[in-house]
């Protein structure tokens, strides 16, 4: 279904899902899809997939002239979010013209300056292992660059000469990209000449200055509608759907230009992540887009967070550190209390089904559990539940407390949530992992580091304001 191309219905959905045996109902169906990524809800309760938004669309970089002197182009953030997030750059399909012939990446060395740049979309936090986790760097580990970044990285790039046009490639010429399958993420690219070289003021570039201020008006919409998103790319995925008409043109502009080109919005801290936003504002937790935002919001994502990797991590955690025992059930109730934040409410009977579910779960991973593999990840995956189990506690007191959410220092109640769901993510990865001897566990607890730091960096300051709000609750009678 991500690769559907056409606009479907709920409804479209709930049959597509039931040819494939899966019952599901029509609220489900809709819940589903409202929450999915990689699909956008449209008017009269219709979806299209990004596949459908992208595919066949325009477009378009000017390379640096670092590339253009090396003969080669990278592409990082170039794509987004017109390709499929869940592909790294360095595996992108690239063909010359209309499809003609494929391009084929080779390793080049290039500045770190430039990769940053090249790199700078998808967030702090995310620069450095989108770079150093591509598959032409042989040499440089995330570890290593704790303190000290390298001046050079190598990277996957691809030929400038080998492009359609790309013989006589001059820096201020631009590279035109077409999608043309969004699941693989090929592109098809072809060199656009600068034709305001030869002449004053071009067509082409009336049309890109008229590009760069839709641009902005639209990024200025976005944030009063939606707020910050989940991510950069989430935000721009929005803006060139709503926009196609005036941003989806031959003649465009990049957003990486585009940043360079504006003094209304840049690059703003978000917690411990980064968005773009209005240029000297900090990026709120509640603002016009969210100001019903209430409780339940945090419970909802406390619960649906809670996968079976999850559940599956604190069994682990449970079986690593038993004395060759028989368990009791108060063992398992115990540990139940530790699985289950008590802000999610559910009767006897609820109760003992997960804890009976939770017991054959256990018995099962028991069977399979070796003891030396586990050697080195459980101490890690320890490590990771108390921060996750800690942060989900602060969470839910803060959601349960009665006090808005307005209440509490903004920016700390960003870095809280963003912990949350950046523990849960550690947890699936080391528990999900294929091979577990393989598991990089250096540059996992360098994470996990990070992450504790700044969970004590900001959990003072939130506990502070909760007990301050919890005692305006109450009123001294004398």
């Amino acid at each position: 279904m991500k690769n559907e191309k056409s606009v479907f219905t709920a409804n479209d959905f709930c049959k597509y899902l039931k040819h494939y045996g899966v019952r599901i109902t029509l609220s489900q169906a809709t819940d589903l899809l409202r929450s999915s990524n990689i699909i956008f809800p449209l008017i009269n309760d219709q979806f299209i997939t990004r596949a459908g938004a992208f595919t066949n669309k325009y477009f378009s970089f000017k390379p640096s002239k670092e590339e253009v002197e090396k003969g080669y182009f990278l592409i990082g953030h170039r794509g987004m979010p017109f390709v499929n997030p869940e592909v790294n750059p360095d595996s992108f399909e690239v063909y010359s013209g209309n499809g003609e012939s494929i391009l084929l990446p080779e390793s080049v060395t290039f500045s770190m300056n430039l990769a940053m740049d090249v790199f700078a979309l998808f967030g702090e936090g995310y620069v450095l292992p989108y770079i150093l986790n591509d598959s032409a760097n042989k040499k440089i580990s995330l570890s290593s660059v704790q303190y000290n970044l390298p001046s050079q990285v190598t990277l996957t790039a691809w030929p400038i000469s080998k492009l359609k046009g790309g013989n006589n490639f001059t820096y201020g010429d631009r590279i035109l990209c077409r999608v043309i399958d969004w699941d693989s993420s090929s592109i098809s690219m072809s060199v656009l000449k600068n034709e305001s070289q030869n002449m004053a003021i071009s067509k082409a570039s009336i049309e890109r200055e008229n590009w760069y201020s839709a641009f902005e008006e639209g990024l200025l919409r976005e944030f009063d509608k939606h707020g910050p998103m989940n991510s950069i790319e989430e935000q721009l995925a929005l803006l060139f759907l709503e926009n196609q008409e005036s941003l989806i043109i031959k003649n465009c502009g990049s957003c990486e230009e585009f940043l360079k080109h504006t003094n209304k919005i840049a690059f703003s801290s978000f917690g411990v992540e980064s968005r773009i936003w209005k240029n000297g504002e900090d990026v709120p937790y509640v603002g016009s887009w969210n100001k019903d935002f209430n409780k339940e919001l945090i419970i909802t994502e406390v619960g649906t967070t809670f996968s079976p990797s999850i559940v599956d991590a604190y069994l682990l955690d449970f079986i690593s550190k038993e004395k060759n025992k028989d368990n009791t059930n108060e063992d398992f109730e115990n540990l139940f209390d530790k699985v289950v934040p008590s802000i999610i409410k559910m009767n006897r009977q609820e109760r003992e089904l997960i804890l009976l579910n939770m017991k054959k779960r256990h018995d099962i991973l028991k069977k399979s559990y070796n003891q030396f593999n586990d050697y080195k990840v459980a101490p890690l995956r320890s490590r990771i539940l108390t921060l996750f189990f800690d942060v989900t506690n602060l969470l839910c007191d803060i959601a349960s407390s009665g006090i808005k959410v307005i209440e509490f220092p903004q920016q700390e109640l960003v870095v809280l949530t963003q912990l949350f769901s950046h523990t849960a993510r550690l947890l699936e990865e080391v528990v999900d992992f294929p091979i577990k001897d393989q598991i990089p566990i250096e540059e996992l607890s360098l994470s996990l580091e990070g992450m504790e730091e700044t969970f004590d960096g900001i959990k003072g300051i939130l506990i502070i304001e909760l007990e301050k709000n919890r005692r305006k609750g109450f009123e001294i009678i004398s």
